[in-house]
Parts: C-alpha cells; sequence; structure tokens
C-alpha cells in the first residue's frame, strides 16, 4: 500500500511515499537517531544523507554537492522562518519600560497618596506642639450695659455743730458771749469758741450703666517647658520623620512592584505566543493524521490520541491567554493607564543583565540594614513613642504658671468710686496647679502609652525579620538564576542545532514536515525557556535591589 501524495503537509521525498507501512513506523525512529548523530557530530559538518533514489534532479540544483553545515538543502525554501516569539516580545518605541513603570506606579498608587497624606498631617501637629508652649496672650474686650438701681449713698443728712474755727466741736457746750466783749450770747464750746449747726451733705455712690474693661492676660508654663516642651517636640518630630520615610519607602515598593508586574505581563505574552504555536502544530498534525487514517496508515486511536492532543493544546492557549489578561489588567491597575491605550513592549528581554556578584547572607541583610528606609522609618516611629511616654509621665506633676495681666477699663474695678473714666492697673503672679483626679487617669495613660512603645518595638522587630527573609528569598533566586540561564542556553543550543539538522533532513526527503514542525516548537519552547530565565533574573534584580535598598540608593 502506498500513501497519497499531499504536498501541503506530507514529506516531499517520493521515498518515503512508497514506503511500506511497517518502514513507515519506524521512520521517526530512525529520523530521530539521524539527528542525534548530526547533532553529535563536532566539530565537522555533518556527512550528508544518502540521495533518495526516486527523488529526480532539481532544476539548477547540483544533487552530488555536500552543502555546509547550516546551509540550505536541496528541498529546503530559501525564506527564513519567522521567530514568532521574538516578533510578539520585540520592543517598540513607545512602549513600556522598567523606569517608566516605576514612576507611573508610584504616582497612581493608593498607599502613596495615603503616606503623602499622612505627613501632611504629621507637618501640622509639629506646628501645633510648637505653639502650645509658646507662652499664651489672651486678650480681651467686653462692654457691658447694666441696668439702673436706686442709689447708694455714704452717710450724710441732718446738721453738724461746727465751731468758729471749722472743727466739728467737742466738749461740753455751754452759753457763753459770741465773741469777746460782744453782748450777744451763743452756744459755745469748751473753749468758749461760738457753735454753729450747719447741713451735712450727702455722699452717694455713682452708677456706671455703660461698663468697658480690655485685658490683655499672659500664661507662661514654666513647668512644662521642664518636663513637656522638648519631649513632645521630639515626639511630633519624631513622628513627622517616621511618616516621611514611610512615604519613600512606599514609593520605592510601588516601583519594584511595577517592575515586576512588567515582566510578569511580559512573559505571559511570550507564553501565550508559544501556546498559539503549539495550538498550529497540533492542528497540522491532525490534518496529517487524517490523511494517514485515510490511506490506512493510521488507526482511529492514533487520530483520536492527535485530537486530544490538540483539545489540551487549546486549553493551554487559553490558559495562557487567561495568565495574560490577568497579568495585563494588574498592570494597567498598578499604573493607570487606561483600557484604550493599548501595552506595548519597549525593553528588549532577550538580552541577558549580568549576574550579580555573589554575596554572603549576612553582608546583605548589613546592607539591608543600612539603607531600608521601611526599617529607618520604624525605627524613627519607636523613639517617637518612646518621648511620647515621658510627656505622659509628666502629668503625675503639678503645673506652675507665670500669668500677668493688664487691664484697662471704664470704670476700673480697682479704683474706689471711679466715675466715668478710664484707669490701668496690672498685676503679675505665679500659679501652681495639681489636679488630684489627673495623677489617678494618668496611670491609664501611662499605661498605655508603654503598650503603644512595646508594640513600636515589636513592629520594628518584626520588619528586621521580613527583611531577614525578603534578603534570603532574594539571594536565592539570584543564585539559582546563573544556573537556570546556564541550562536554557545551553538547551537553546541543542535546539538549534536539532532543527538546523532537521531542517537539512527535510530538505533530503529524511525528515516530515511534522517532524520539521515539531523542531521549530522544541526551538520556541527553548527560546522561552531562555526569555523565562532572563525574566526570572531581572526580577530576582529588581527584588534584590528592593529587599537591600539598593533601590534607594541608585535613584
Amino acid at each position: 500500500m502506498t500513501l497519497v501524495r499531499r504536498p501541503s503537509r506530507l514529506e516531499p521525498s517520493l521515498q518515503l511515499r512508497r514506503t511500506p507501512r511497517t518502514l513507515v513506523a519506524v521512520a521517526p525512529l530512525v529520523a530521530s537517531l539521524l539527528v542525534a548523530s548530526a547533532a553529535l557530530a563536532q566539530p565537522a559538518a555533518p556527512a550528508p544523507p544518502p540521495a533518495a533514489p526516486a527523488e529526480p534532479p532539481r532544476p539548477g540544483a547540483d544533487s552530488s554537492a555536500n552543502p555546509p553545515a547550516g546551509a540550505l538543502g536541496p528541498g529546503e525554501s530559501t525564506a527564513a522562518r519567522p521567530d514568532r516569539l521574538r516578533e510578539a516580545l520585540a520592543p517598540v518605541p513607545g512602549g513600556l519600560t522598567p523606569a517608566e513603570v516605576a514612576t507611573l506606579a508610584q504616582g497612581h498608587n493608593p498607599q502613596v497618596a495615603l503616606a503623602e497624606a499622612n505627613v501632611s498631617s504629621a507637618s501640622g501637629q509639629v506646628i501645633q506642639t510648637v505653639v502650645q508652649y509658646v507662652p499664651r496672650v489672651t486678650l480681651t474686650a467686653q462692654y457691658t450695659r447694666v441696668s439702673e438701681t436706686d442709689p447708694v449713698s455714704l452717710g450724710g443728712g441732718g446738721r453738724t455743730l461746727v465751731s468758729g474755727n471749722g472743727l466739728i466741736a467737742e466738749g461740753p457746750l455751754g452759753v457763753g458771749p459770741c465773741a469777746p466783749g460782744s453782748p450777744d450770747q451763743c452756744v459755745v464750746d469748751a473753749a468758749g469758741n461760738a457753735v454753729q449747726a450747719i447741713e451735712t451733705p450727702t455722699a452717694e455712690i455713682p452708677q456706671n450703666l455703660n461698663q468697658y474693661y480690655l485685658n490683655a492676660n499672659i500664661n507662661v508654663p514654666l513647668s512644662d517647658y521642664v518636663l513637656r516642651a522638648v519631649q513632645s517636640y521630639q515626639a511630633a518630630s519624631g513622628a513627622e520623620e517616621a511618616l516621611a520615610l514611610s512615604l519613600e519607602a512606599q514609593r520605592l515598593q510601588a516601583a519594584s512592584d511595577g517592575k515586576l508586574a512588567l515582566y510578569q505581563w511580559i512573559q505571559a505574552k511570550g507564553q501565550t505566543a508559544v501556546t498559539t504555536m503549539s495550538v498550529e502544530q497540533a492542528k497540522a498534525q491532525v490534518e496529517d493524521a487524517k490523511v494517514g487514517l485515510a490511506a490506512g496508515s493510521l488507526s482511529r486511536g492514533d487520530l483520536l490520541r492527535v485530537e486530544a492532543q490538540l483539545a489540551q493544546a487549546q486549553f493551554t492557549e487559553a490558559d495562557a491567554r487567561a495568565i495574560e489578561l490577568t497579568a495585563e489588567h494588574r498592570l494597567r491597575t498598578m499604573t493607570g493607564l487606561p483600557s484604550d491605550r493599548p501595552l506595548k513592549v519597549g525593553v528588549d528581554v532577550f538580552v541577558a543583565p549580568p549576574v550579580p556578584a555573589a554575596e554572603s547572607y549576612e553582608a546583605l541583610v548589613a546592607e539591608a540594614a543600612k539603607n531600608r528606609l521601611d526599617l529607618a522609618s520604624a525605627r524613627a516611629q519607636e523613639a517617637a513613642r518612646d518621648d511620647a511616654e515621658s510627656v505622659t509621665d509628666a502629668a503625675y506633676l503639678p503645673r506652675i504658671d507665670a500669668f500677668s495681666n493688664l487691664t484697662y477699663a471704664n470704670p476700673n474695678q480697682r479704683v474706689f468710686l471711679s466715675d466715668d473714666e478710664w484707669n490701668f492697673t496690672w498685676d503679675v503672679g505665679l500659679r501652681a496647679t495639681w489636679v488630684v483626679n489627673e495623677t489617678f487617669s494618668t496611670i491609664g495613660s501611662a499605661r498605655a502609652a508603654r503598650a503603644q512603645t512595646a508594640a513600636a518595638t515589636a513592629q520594628r522587630r518584626a520588619l528586621e525579620d521580613g527583611i531577614r527573609l525578603e534578603v534570603a528569598a532574594a539571594q536565592a533566586d539570584i543564585a539559582k538564576a546563573a544556573p537556570s540561564l546556564e541550562a536554557a542556553t545551553r538547551g537553546l543550543a541543542a535546539a538549534e542545532e536539532s532543527y538546523r539538522v532537521t531542517k537539512q533532513l527535510f530538505a533530503y526527503g529524511k525528515a516530515t514536515a511534522v517532524t520539521l514542525t515539531d523542531a521549530e516548537v522544541q526551538l520556541t519552547n527553548a527560546r522561552l525557556r531562555k526569555l523565562a530565565a532572563h525574566v526570572n533574573l531581572l526580577s530576582a534584580i529588581v527584588r534584590l535591589d528592593h529587599a537591600t535598598g539598593r533601590d534607594r540608593v541608585r535613584r
């Protein structure tokens, strides 16, 4: 039985088309042995396969010539096959680069905006703390209209006996001449002075129905300058510094996450391209299997097996597209890029970056302890809580304040019998205040303050442990990146050599189109593994830079 010729899918060799069914069954094994023997031939070019007896000489071709390794064979097309993976991931002008994605992620991250608001709030708190301990000046202006009341008088009314010298008569009174030698008789005092009665005027307290009051009060918290002012300022400024460091750390985290999201999207895009090629290859195998079934060279079970492989390839493609779509949405969410803007690759991920030099774990942890801004923020927050605890403890002691009042009023209450006129007075003094109840409430406040300080210490220690684990994970990724890249490089070289040999075998009619397609898919998968090794190395470098704080130094 012979196979029906189908040039679009089956091999061009007439020899294999007229091969018995038993030879067709072992043809893949023979082809694989030829591929292996050709790949092991070093460094000389592989010997050309024997010419097919039934292959007629092609016009313009010398069938007796042996093409060198890598050259086109008699039946090989001169058109270079496109690299679908490189086409899908080729960088284009205006594409996304790690630096651009980092900038977009920093500007769009809501945690960065929240941290900026917290820093602004802390800055206002510092101003409030400083103003709180400035001597307090209170200015008061007051006008009061009072109702009229019954007048109040002081003494007065009736008559008073006054002697001739204008003094109130004292001693016993008698009758005598009004003046020396005068025949008239008058009432005289003991000294003989004439006494007369006069009317005594009534003294009334004036009523000022319109009262005006101007006062300036100055209060100086003397005890606070010793027990609270410096500690409160250090606590407020320390909290502001901690939040500012946290803001910068959040920006670095957003930039790092943005870069990783970009690399994940690129890798997912490459995986989709490879799975699409796998589906096309599986469809070609199904078509060839149908021809083989019609020719009697394949069974129904073989066709079903190939169709099952096609279904699995289609599922893998759908899964890869879902992963790519998820990675794209994640990248858009992190950068704020609108959905109507197409995402393009702007970085050549096929160029492998240099692998960082191996460093000890202790050196990396020490570098992280020095450079990590979030750790510096935790330390500043811990110190700020300690200062706040000292401020709370000061409430156990009484307050001492200096005060002064300047008063300009009409009437001034300190001026006796002031009658509709302005008078200026002042006073100055010291005041000690001790609210006994606050002593007991301070016990609870001090305990809460100590708990907050302990919490800040625990958070700092937890962050240190997390950074150690982060450094260890990044170091492990870097350590395995070099072997992974080496393995992917060797695998790609083997796949390229296998594809080159398969092309020559196909040109001489010793390999089928399906075998050549399989070699192409294997080559593409090897390139994808090389791409994955590049992306993993780039991602590992990003994670190591962030774990050790190098991204802060390199900005």
